[in-house]
């Protein structure tokens, strides 16, 4: 593949997560307000919207961890993943943005996200796992310890 294929591959991938990502987060916080304050006074600021794209650009970044090659281990990838997630929610979202109010909502905010993203990333080694199992299972035996006289 060339440079330049590569190149575009990268930003493709990176800017269609991003957007995914921006996507999903602004559609749940804007569900949250809307529970929590039926009334409608209470609306996203703009500087919001900065720091939810902020946080999906890096963790758009973040998932590339799990396409790298020198670590062989899935579950390493993903706990590297996971790790890289949490840090960016916790700096980003809980305290760059500064939606938590107080240092016990930003504790709480943080470890809820970290508890729910932490079922994701099971649910997402179970699938794995099982893809990868199934593949394996499809491939012809191959001895690695007789000959093949």
């Amino acid at each position: 593949m060339k440079t330049a294929e590569k190149i575009f591959s990268f930003v493709k991938s990176f800017l269609g997560h991003a957007g995914f990502y921006f996507t999903l987060v602004v559609m749940a916080f804007n569900t949250f307000l809307t529970v929590n304050y039926p009334d409608g006074n209470k609306v996203f600021e703009t500087k919001m919207f900065w720091w939810i794209l902020l946080f999906s650009a890096i963790y758009s970044l973040c998932n590339f961890v799990l396409k790298i090659k020198f670590i062989e281990s899935y579950i390493a990838k993903l706990a590297i993943h996971y790790v890289l997630i949490v840090l960016d929610f916790s700096l980003v979202m809980a305290y760059g943005s500064g939606a938590a109010s107080s240092s016990k909502g930003m504790v709480f905010v943080i470890i809820a996200f970290a508890f729910a993203y932490l079922l994701v990333e099971v649910v997402r080694g179970i699938i794995y796992s099982a893809a990868h199992k199934k593949k394996n299972e499809e491939k012809e035996y191959q001895t690695l310890f007789t000959s093949k006289n």
